[in-house]
């Protein structure tokens, strides 16, 4: 047996084998650095972080293609606990928010705490220790309290294109970029018009030979107005973090409108506005009818996730850029061929094909009864309040892990269910309790209410397929609230709805 006495309290003790720890965070993106930031807060310093990665970031980390950035204003994508007054623009790159984060977690002691390289392939609740057992890549963990925060980007689409195999020169998908390469001289297909194509065109159309773009759906575009912090700006941020303050303010408000009258649909004149706005914008930007014609899209606004960008439809006007409107249908070993059977000599394939909404993540945790959450749920996940699952007791289902636990402002799942966790363990500490599991008719009646309110949203009413779509017509990803909501809606315990071990 070897253990870790810290502040007289043994922790992390392993046995047999075994490592054992109260809290069990998976995942070292924003949320998991969040969940862990607050626990440390609150006292709770047993706990442990397992990522499958090699450093703090996330979604950050693993994502490096050229052009990667944020697409919301860097005021709000922060941590409120951690405000940077150093940032070099309003619209922060990939490079510049991961070093952020791995800086934050440096800040509070985290890497001590992590095991890197290190991913989890299922979790059990075992009844007689009233714990999860935890398999991962670097042996088992038996946690009180399991916390997934593995977010929503990190299962990767491949598409099934016929001779996907066959190719003989690079293919990979955007989050998989191979290090070093800037496409230098390549005829290049992009496979793909979402957040990361919009990133990647643009950089790649400054290097590449020819980059050719397939589209099967164009999605709306607002512009960024990036703007690049001046030094007297980043002074003024060190010399007074009101202004900080009151950026993050403004654009915590913008957020909210936006989410409740572009998405919820809450008020549709309003939402109206934001489509007007991207309308004009195409028009601005593209002269030419027939490209435009083929960039507007046919869905409502923010039923797929809207893009931000000052520079793609100019990049798709250069002479080395093509716009296919078609799929590809088939791969040979030097080409591609879209849906009208034209067919395209390529030397590099990028798939900016997205990602499953919240990955398998779900398949690996076994019930109580020793079925997994994704077989008992089949195809229709739900969560009580997006963080507590019927049959897991002590288990903290963070943003994308967790079905509807979207917000407009990824980092703020973190700090919200984060607090959440917090009070949860308190309360069960003061009270003599081993084990809190939601009742599943909890569970499956806000779930109702759920599906009842996204269902008029634009995501299912929009006219459009999008990846947030369950098996059964769904939203499962979204939160059904803005982000006033979701505080409201976790800031207390309620062991009314909740089974209690003592």
């Amino acid at each position: 047996m070897r253990s870790v006495e810290r502040e007289g309290e043994i922790v992390n003790e392993i046995v047999g084998g075994v490592r054992r720890t109260k809290v069990l965070i998976v995942g070292s993106g924003g949320n998991g650095i969040s969940a862990a930031v607050l626990l440390k807060q609150a006292g709770i310093e047993d706990f442990v972080i397992i990522t499958k990665h090699d450093d703090f970031g996330g979604v950050w980390h693993q994502n490096t293609y050229p052009g990667c950035g944020v697409d919301g204003a860097i005021s709000i994508y922060q941590f409120s606990y951690a405000l940077n007054p150093e940032w070099s623009s309003l619209f922060a790159s990939q490079a510049e928010v991961a070093t952020y984060m791995c800086k934050v977690a440096a800040q509070y002691g985290l890497y001590e705490d992590t095991r890197f390289g290190t991913e989890m392939l299922g979790a059990e609740w075992l009844e007689d220790s009233a714990c999860w057992s935890v398999s991962t890549t670097s042996g088992t963990y038996h946690a009180d309290a399991l916390v997934l925060a593995t977010g929503f980007l990190e299962e990767p689409v491949f598409p099934n294109i016929l001779g996907i195999d066959s190719f003989e020169g690079r293919i990979f998908h955007s989050s998989m970029w191979p290090e070093g390469y800037t496409g230098e001289g390549d005829r290049i297909a992009v496979v793909g018009t979402g957040s990361s194509s919009i990133q990647i065109v643009p950089a790649m159309q400054k290097t590449a030979q020819e980059v050719t773009v397939f589209q099967r759906t164009p999605c709306w575009i607002i512009p960024k107005n990036a703007h690049v912090f001046t030094e007297d700006e980043r002074a003024g941020f060190r010399e007074s973090p009101e202004i900080l303050q009151r950026q993050r303010d403004e654009g915590f408000e913008t957020g909210e409108r936006m989410w409740d009258n572009a998405f919820l649909m809450k008020d549709p004149t309003e939402s109206a506005k934001f489509e007007d706005m991207a309308r004009k914008y195409l028009e601005e930007q593209v002269p030419d009818p027939e490209l435009r014609r083929m960039l507007t899209p046919d869905h409502q606004f923010a039923c797929k996730r809207p893009g931000a960008s000052d520079t793609y439809y100019a990049a798709l006007q250069r002479d080395n850029v093509e716009l296919v409107p078609e799929a590809v249908v088939q791969i040979g070993a030097g080409s591609v061929r879209s849906a009208d059977k034209r067919e395209f000599e390529v030397d590099t394939i990028v798939l900016a094909t997205g990602f499953l909404y919240g990955g398998h993540i779900l398949h690996k945790v076994k019930r109580r009864d020793g079925r997994t959450v994704g077989e008992v749920q089949q195809g229709h996940p739900r969560a009580y309040k997006s963080v507590e699952v019927s049959g897991c007791p002590n288990l903290f289902l963070i943003g994308g892990a967790g079905p509807n636990g979207q917000n407009w402002n990824g980092l703020a799942c973190g700090e919200i269910v984060g607090t959440y966790l917090v009070k949860v363990l308190q309360y069960m500490e003061e009270h003599g309790i081993r084990a809190v599991e939601v009742h599943e008719e909890a569970e499956t009646e806000w779930k109702r209410q759920t599906d009842e309110i996204l269902a008029r949203g634009v995501s299912l009413a929009g006219g459009c397929v999008n990846y947030s779509q369950d098996d059964t017509g769904h939203n499962k990803a979204a939160y059904p609230g803005n982000q006033r909501q979701m505080a409201a809606d976790l800031c207390e315990f309620e062991a009314s709805v909740h089974h209690v071990v003592a």
